[in-house]
């Protein structure tokens, strides 16, 4: 039997170990932070290697919520982007984590939230988009590493990937960008605006063919 020691220590573990999941995740894809703290395990599909960014989490999270019954859509886009061999033992772990997480709590006599979220606290309840935030911030302070948001990754991430594959559209996709979004983010000073209605529908091979270059 677990001693109350041995389970907040077990607890501290895996919330470190989910921290670095989220990290990976969310910059691997470049998913913003509302979409990777909604990111529901219904909407990942490992047999297929693919998984849907199709809602997100709330902009305003009551502190000390424990049940989501709802999401916000996404902010510009929905898409399906592929599971890399690369970052498959990620998706696994966290699974992993997940059930191990429940098994804690309720080895404990505490009460989980099962929100079918693949990123949640460890009682099961949603995490708040400030809050990850704010904990960026302090890892950053505490680095001592200039100040960065974590939102500026996504911007950085873009950049490199189009130099590195020339794949504008593609990068776009996985972004969940509009044409002007993409321009805004890479730094292109060409007007897109007429051709914004003719998106390209990319296929998922060749943002799996991105994501691993």
């Amino acid at each position: 039997m677990m001693t109350h020691t041995s389970c907040h220590q077990e607890s501290a573990l895996l919330s470190w170990r989910q921290g670095i999941c989220f990290f990976i995740t969310s910059r691997m894809y470049e998913l913003r932070t509302s979409e990777i703290i909604g990111l529901r395990t219904t909407n990942i599909d490992l047999e297929k290697m693919k998984f849907g960014v199709v809602e997100q989490m709330l902009f305003k999270v009551l502190p000390g919520a424990k049940i989501i019954t709802e999401m916000a859509p996404t902010k510009s886009n929905d898409r399906i982007l592929p599971i890399t061999e690369e970052t498959l033992p990620y998706f696994l772990r966290q699974f992993d984590l997940l059930e191990r997480q429940k098994d804690l709590i309720t080895a404990g006599g505490g009460e989980y939230y099962d929100n079918i979220l693949f990123i949640a606290k460890p009682d099961g309840s949603p995490y708040r988009r400030d809050r990850r935030s704010a904990n960026f911030g302090q890892l950053i302070r505490h680095l001592e590493m200039p100040h960065i948001r974590f939102h500026d990754l996504r911007h950085t991430a873009a950049t490199n990937m189009h130099q590195l594959t020339g794949e504008f559209y593609t990068v776009g996709e996985m972004l969940g960008h509009t044409l002007k979004g993409i321009d805004m983010s890479l730094g292109i000073s060409t007007n897109l605006e007429a051709v914004t209605a003719q998106y390209v529908d990319v296929r998922i091979e060749r943002k799996k063919t991105v994501l691993e270059t």
